[in-house]
């Protein structure tokens, strides 16, 4: 039942998302890309997905290499502390 509900969650979303970027696109059409902005779109692109890529392999490095567990062990230190009394 939750795997159904997840997914009519995503399907709601990406139709939102359509509904909302459909009339600017239809707006933009006629518009195009200069010869002089094709090269900065794509360099946009690339850049956006190393930078994606970079920090997605940071994270899972880091949780690979047990760098997380020692931030987890301050947080539950932290998280159980007797809290300070009122004046």
């Amino acid at each position: 039942m939750a795997r159904i509900a997840a997914i009519v969650g995503v399907i709601a979303v990406l139709a939102g998302i359509v509904i909302a970027i459909l009339p600017a696109w239809r707006f933009t059409a006629d518009l195009g890309i200069a010869e002089a902005g094709i090269l900065p779109v794509i360099l946009m692109v690339v850049g956006c997905l190393v930078v994606g890529g970079g920090l997605m392999f940071l994270v899972f490095f880091s949780a690979r290499r047990g760098y997380d567990d020692r931030a987890d062990e301050f947080a539950r230190r932290t998280e159980h502390r007797p809290s300070d009394p009122e004046p």
